[in-house]
């Protein structure tokens, strides 16, 4: 008897840090704090304004890489 279960590959992706500030951004990826101005005034980067410390922005970076993965051929599942 066969089975329409089939056996997926799993990847696993860790997050460390899920938000991290913008300045922790500009050196982790190399990019200038005027870039980065500009990707955030095209939202091209997801952020968060922390309401508990004034005027803290953070960058959602596990955001950047769901949507980093969506461009592969696999099916996600958040748990």
């Amino acid at each position: 008897m066969k089975s329409n279960f089939s056996m997926r590959p799993s990847i696993n992706f860790v997050v460390s840090e899920p938000f991290i500030t913008l300045d922790e951004f500009c050196r982790r990826t190399g990019y200038k704090p005027s870039y980065v101005r500009q990707m955030i005034r095209e939202n091209r980067l997801p952020l968060r304004r922390n309401a508990g410390i004034s005027n803290l922005i953070e960058v959602n970076m596990f955001a950047l890489t769901i949507e980093a993965a969506q461009d592969c051929e696999f099916t996600m599942h958040a748990c």
